[in-house]
C-alpha cells in the first residue's frame, strides 16, 4: 500500500514509541510532541486517517486520569499488524 510521506511519517513515529509492539499502548499527545513538523490537529487528522486504513487501532478518549490536569483528555492507540507490515515493506 502506497501512503501519503505525512501518514508514513507519523506511523514511523508510532511504531518507534511502541517499539513496534502490537500490544503496547502509545499515547496520543505523545505522537503529536515527537511530530515536531505538525500541528497537533495534523497529527490527529493522520491518526484518524491511519485509523481508517487500517494501521493503528485507536481507543476510547479518556478523561480525568490521575496526575492529569482536570478536562485533559487523550486517546491511547496501537499499531496493527497491518501498520507493521507497511513500516517493514518500505
Amino acid at each position: 500500500m502506497v501512503i501519503k510521506p505525512k501518514l508514513r511519517s507519523i506511523l514511523e513515529v508510532v511504531g518507534d514509541l511502541s517499539d513496534k509492539d502490537a500490544s503496547t499502548n502509545v499515547v496520543d499527545t505523545s505522537v503529536a510532541h515527537y511530530a515536531e513538523d505538525l500541528s497537533t490537529e495534523e497529527v490527529n487528522d493522520c491518526l484518524n486517517e491511519l485509523e481508517l486504513l487500517g494501521l493503528i487501532k485507536m481507543l476510547q478518549r479518556t478523561r480525568n486520569v490521575k496526575g492529569k490536569k482536570a478536562g485533559q483528555s487523550f486517546r491511547l492507540l496501537n499499531i496493527t499488524k497491518a501498520g507493521l507490515v507497511e513500516l517493514v515493506s518500505n
